[in-house]
């Protein structure tokens, strides 16, 4: 039973992750999200029930589009796998099974999603625009107040303490920043990556605490360097672009938090 458990918890993943797959295409576009239907964005042709099914359409239609033949990225059938994955994960870590399962873990379990979806829309908007993007910060910063909420709740309900000081400095310094970043952008009328990506890191602070942030962010900078250093290495005899590319530091900040996430778990569960 608890195999088959773990299957419908990889397929509603995969389903999320399809989900996800539109989402980071559509936002930066500002187009609907919800109501529209999917569509190739080659041919503009209408996908049908048997088009978005997550893994199997793309491996049934060899990677690419019925209509047009147009290549798919294989960034939809990775980040639809990576879900159905991570899905199964959390799952696994808050030991959920069919024949043991409560209220608490059920809530975790969904906060945890959410805070999933944020990562993966931030990082899958990153990687394509080299850009974060405003509304998915606030989707971020609202589920990490829910958060909060439940943790303030269980914890008092519970008898253990909880530090909201430490709270409401994150908080405090989440609203600084989107005001200096609003007062810059009116202004100069220019986008900084910067206040986004500190907003970012505070977020994921109120998540994974300061310690697995921390590390997120130095195995991000090591992340970058490496790709630098092997860059340069590739490219000695080429002439040096007048525009550097610009990296897209949140998709590895993303991606280093939730493999420093992992890791600090396993040291915890595995260890201690």
């Amino acid at each position: 039973m608890n195999t088959i458990f773990f299957i419908i918890l990889f397929i509603m993943g995969t389903l999320f992750g399809s989900f996800l797959t539109l989402a980071t295409y559509r936002i930066p576009l500002n187009k609907d999200i919800t109501h529209e239907h999917s569509f190739c964005p080659n041919c503009n042709h209408k996908l049908e029930f048997m088009d978005l099914i997550p893994v199997l359409s793309y491996l049934c239609l060899g990677g690419k589009c019925r209509y047009c033949k147009k290549k798919i990225s294989p960034r939809y059938i990775t980040i639809e796998l990576l879900t159905g994955l991570c899905f199964i994960g959390i799952a696994y870590a808050l030991e959920m099974s069919v024949y043991m399962i409560n209220a608490v873990q059920i809530i975790e379990y969904a906060i945890a999603i959410l805070y999933l979806i944020f990562l993966f829309l931030i990082a899958g908007i990153d990687a394509e625009n080299k850009k974060i993007d405003k509304r998915v910060l606030i989707y971020g910063i609202t589920v990490a107040c829910i958060n909060i909420i439940y943790q303030y709740i269980y914890n008092i309900q519970n008898g253990y303490k909880y530090n909201l000081n430490r709270v409401i400095i994150y908080l405090f310094l989440t609203i600084i920043l989107i005001l200096v970043d609003l007062s810059t952008i009116k202004k100069t009328n220019k986008y900084d990556y910067m206040f986004d990506l500190l907003i970012l890191t505070i977020i994921m602070c109120l998540f994974t605490y300061e310690i697995t942030t921390i590390m997120s962010i130095a195995c991000c900078i090591l992340i970058i360097g490496f790709i630098v250093i092997i860059n340069k290495l590739f490219n000695k005899n080429k002439k040096r672009k007048k525009n550097r590319t610009k990296f897209p530091i949140a998709f590895y900040l993303v991606t280093s938090n939730i493999i420093m996430f992992i890791i600090s778990y396993l040291y915890m569960t595995y260890v201690f």
